[in-house]
């Protein structure tokens, strides 16, 4: 029987930024991953569709960019 050896914690190589809306049905918070063009979203609660408004694609390239694609968002505790 072998050992296996510690892992060595892992840093972030990437991120995505979640929103949130709201349910006009359930008023449940429904996540969507960075929704950059207008479409339906489904509620996961209630199955019901609704139309959503998207989000700036600028604001999230800056949001990356100033994370470096989550890289900077390390707790430096950790290095």
């Amino acid at each position: 029987m072998s050992k296996k050896k510690p892992v060595t914690p892992v840093s972030p190589d990437g991120m995505e930024i979640l929103f949130f809306y709201q349910c006009p049905y359930c008023a449940r918070h429904v996540p969507v991953v960075s929704p950059t063009q207008p479409g339906m979203i489904v509620c996961d609660s209630c199955r019901e569709s609704f139309p959503i408004i998207p989000v700036d694609e600028y604001g999230l390239h800056y949001v990356r960019m100033m994370l470096a694609g989550g890289k900077a968002a390390v707790d430096p505790d950790f290095l």
